[in-house]
């Protein structure tokens, strides 16, 4: 357990809200939360009212950049007197002490996350094979014309084989059986994925009867596990039968590469065309138009930073001409020879582009399936968070420094 020494008034006092630290914020609120529902019975509608008020006061305090750390203490304070004055005779001590704590862990995280640090999960395959996404390896006969399958000899090991696989390769077997005669429906509410505590996906299935399959990864990748001799096709709300014994799905899911990324440096120097960056995507518009659900608000991306302000690019497959020559980055070099499962890179949109001042080209590396800045434009740089630095789970593919 790593402890953190208290740090003083005076020095956090001044620490500027960031979008990072907003969702430890709402642990508080999530304390709050649990206050309410622990005395529902105790509190009169007139002191829910007041609380509600002062939560709302506490959440518009985190979604503004430009609060200090004394600001919102003012307003944690206030929202833990009310709490506190809301039952008679409650005794406030362990409230009031889990209150301070859960805050001091926030400006804490915060200031960690706002300008040294923060932890990122590659989400899908567009860095392949530099990064890891979430890869799904059905068995062949699952599904044979699945991208990648597992080996023709797989066999879903015993228990110390999956904690070995899991801690070297972040690996999780699944095999999903049916224990008596029922159905499956495709839809939405009975396919899905669900994301557990910030970070971690599952994905659902729920058959007719109740019954509930479950793996780690996003349903896009889950739904190459799935066999496609009993679900032909995905969607809808079509009935399928199936019978006692009928496997659904059979094979393994690797996680994605769990990496650190090193915001502090680049308060100090200019991103770099070559390096692996994360930025998000806000007032990047037709990434922002295509969430699912707006109040999502930004997401993070992570690509090769190909491009700096003044570049002019442009794309001969499997070259990148950065001001009419090759580029010379070892990064994007190892893309553009085509070695291994490197593809090189391919054309998208515009064959050309000059990069105006506080723009940067971002590209994956798995060009042939990368959504980039082919077909969503420049990444400003307000929105860059920081330079990919070191993988440090799995330890079975990339662990180590990103290059």
């Amino acid at each position: 357990m790593f402890m953190f020494k208290k740090p003083k008034a005076e020095e956090l006092a001044d620490l500027p809200l960031t979008r990072s630290g907003r969702k430890e914020g709402l642990a508080l609120i999530k304390g709050v939360k649990k206050f309410l529902r622990y005395n529902e019975d105790l509190i009169s509608e007139d002191k829910k009212a007041e609380i509600a008020q002062k939560q709302r006061e506490f959440l518009t305090g985190l979604e503004d950049n430009s609060r200090k750390r004394k600001e919102l203490e003012t307003l944690a304070g206030d929202l833990t007197e009310t709490c506190k004055k809301s039952v008679r005779d409650y005794q406030p001590s362990a409230w009031k002490e889990n209150i301070e704590v859960i805050f001091v862990a926030v400006v804490i995280a915060m200031g960690i996350r706002a300008y040294f640090i923060q932890q990122f999960k590659i989400p899908t395959g567009s860095m392949q094979p530099t990064l890891n996404g979430i890869i799904a390896y059905p068995t062949k006969e699952m599904n044979p014309d699945a991208e990648r399958n597992a080996p023709d000899d797989y066999e879903k090991p015993g228990l110390p084989g999956k904690i070995w696989d899991q801690i070297w390769y972040g690996r999780s077997h699944v095999e999903w059986v049916v224990e008596e005669d029922d159905a499956l429906i495709f839809d939405g509410d009975h396919f899905f994925g669900k994301t557990h505590f910030l970070f971690f996906t599952r994905t659902y299935l729920k058959t007719q009867k109740g019954h509930t399959f479950s793996a780690p990864g996003t349903d896009s990748r889950i739904r190459s596990l799935i066999n496609t001799g009993l679900v032909p096709y995905f969607g809808g709300s079509r009935i399928i039968p199936v019978k006692a014994g009928d496997v659904i799905a059979r094979g393994f899911v690797d996680t994605g590469d769990q990496l650190v990324v090193n915001k502090f440096v680049y308060h100090w120097q200019k991103p770099k065309r070559g390096e692996v960056f994360v930025f998000d995507t806000q007032n990047i518009g037709f990434i922002q138009s295509r969430l699912d659900d707006p109040r999502q608000g930004s997401q993070h991306y992570i690509k090769r930073l190909t491009g700096v302000p003044g570049d002019t690019l442009k794309i001969e497959p499997p070259m990148l001409l950065v001001n009419g020559k090759p580029a010379t980055e070892p990064g994007i070099q190892r893309v553009m020879s085509r070695e291994g499962y490197y593809t090189g890179y391919t054309l998208q949109g515009s064959g050309q582009v000059t990069l105006p001042e506080g723009a940067y080209w971002a590209m994956g590396d798995n060009s042939e399936n990368s959504s980039d800045s082919r077909n969503w434009g420049v990444v400003p740089e307000l929105n860059i968070v920081g330079r990919a630095a070191f993988v440090y789970y799995p330890f079975g593919h990339h662990f180590g420094k990103v290059d």
